[in-house]
């Protein structure tokens, strides 16, 4: 049984796409061995422990599948090439444009130009070897790049408008949703769709009925677990000035049926940080709630996606300020972007084990993302007038790479690493 597993799989691996990482290279020197895919492969079985090798679980849901040990297998044949760089949406939130930051010693950087363009409020999204631009406040579509051609605009399909889009999500190449803050709905979308964009909307999810008084939830980022879709509501008073209304929540919905599931009401108020999507670490999301802005109200917390929310385990009265974003190593180790009540930002790393901050990386500056690469290192955001652009730091040491911040000519905000 065994033995007709493994040939099936090595078959579909011989035909599988390049893989952009390194699934199931357990220990981390950017090589998988015929050891470590005899080790994915006992996971896949249940012959052997997640533990033994984390790095085959590539989406993070606590279990290994065929899939990713297909993708090990042809990582194993074709080797890893890793992520070759940072696809950078930068925005004075008049002009959009995008750079590219390479992973050469010196990162090398091709900046911002007229033939870039993209919303002025934009965020990024890597799936299949493509970027997903969702073009939000007054875009209102979702605009697909390919790398493979100086990252030129291969489709660009509406949402409708005002629907201000906030996230993507993947199920597979034909199968995606898109979040809509400006109204109720989740787009069930094709994300390999024809030219005119006439197949991109296969579907409406409407979660009206999950809204706060106004009538709108806010709905905002999202993920795809296993076959469950979960999304972030933020429930903001939009009569009040976005306010929270009431404590934040995740809806649930069935990917193999597109019909909602159940509501999880979080420990806070108005999920909210620049990640991507939410977050997953050992199969539980991970999720910020900001709560009031200026009001040390928050935190982040686990939700287990059988169990439910598990409480804040980082709080903003921990660290004395609003946490905006937010890249959790383990259940000890986090960096945090936090916002600070003279309006600038900090970047640091805090021990969760003793709720605190162990290290300040960045201080007294403007900072809209923090992204962390294949390789260990932190991407930083810089989006300070006077010396904007990105900086580069190890994780090994959490010392500075960069001398000074990488200049694209224009103000990053967005950082997505590219396949």
């Amino acid at each position: 049984m065994r033995a007709i597993c493994l040939a099936t799989i090595l078959a579909a691996a011989i035909a599988a796409p390049a893989a952009a990482q390194c699934p199931a290279d357990c220990n981390g020197d950017m090589e998988v061995t015929v050891d470590e895919l005899v080790i994915a492969m006992n996971i896949a079985l249940g012959a052997a422990a997640l533990d033994d090798c984390t790095a085959a679980d590539t989406n993070g849901d606590g279990a290994v599948t065929v899939d990713e040990v297909v993708a090990a297998i042809d990582t194993a044949l074709k080797g890893c090439s890793g992520q070759p760089g940072a696809f950078v949406i930068a925005t004075d939130f008049e002009t959009g444009s995008f750079g590219t930051v390479s992973f050469g010693d010196p990162p090398l950087v091709t900046p911002i130009s007229s033939q870039r363009q993209v919303n002025s409020d934009a965020i990024g999204r890597a799936f299949n070897n493509l970027i997903y631009v969702v073009n939000r406040f007054f875009g209102d579509n979702i605009q697909i790049l390919d790398p493979s051609q100086d990252f030129m605009t291969t489709r660009q399909c509406l949402t409708g408008g005002s629907s201000n889009p906030q996230n993507i999500s993947f199920v597979d190449a034909d199968k995606g949703y898109v979040t809509l803050g400006g109204g109720t709905e989740v787009l069930v979308v094709d994300p390999s769709p024809a030219a005119d964009c006439g197949d991109f909307i296969k579907d409406r999810i409407d979660l009206a009925d999950l809204a706060d008084d106004d009538g709108n939830p806010e709905l905002y980022q999202s993920a795809v677990v296993g076959n469950r879709l979960y999304v972030t509501l933020q429930k903001l008073d939009r009569n009040n000035f976005f306010v929270p209304a009431e404590n934040g929540s995740i809806a649930v919905i069935d990917i193999t049926t597109d019909e909602f599931v159940e509501e999880i009401v979080l420990t806070g108020q108005n999920p909210f940080a620049q990640t991507k999507g939410i977050p997953v670490l050992d199969g539980e999301l991970i999720v910020g709630e900001v709560g009031f802005f200026g009001v040390n109200d928050g935190g982040i917390e686990r939700v287990n996606l059988t169990s439910g929310p598990e409480g804040f385990f980082i709080t903003e009265a921990d660290v004395g300020a609003d946490i905006v974003d937010f890249i959790v190593l383990s259940h000890s180790d986090a960096y945090l972007v936090l916002s600070l009540p003279d309006f600038t930002n900090s970047v640091v790393k805090v021990d969760l084990t003793r709720r605190m901050v162990s290290k300040t990386l960045v201080s007294g500056e403007s900072i809209s993302d923090i992204e962390l690469n294949d390789r260990g290192q932190l991407f930083v955001s810089q989006r300070t007038p006077q010396r904007p652009g990105i900086r580069i730091f190890d994780t090994s040491d959490d010392s500075e790479i960069t001398t000074a911040p990488l200049n694209l000519e224009l103000q990053p905000f967005d950082i997505t690493f590219y396949p």
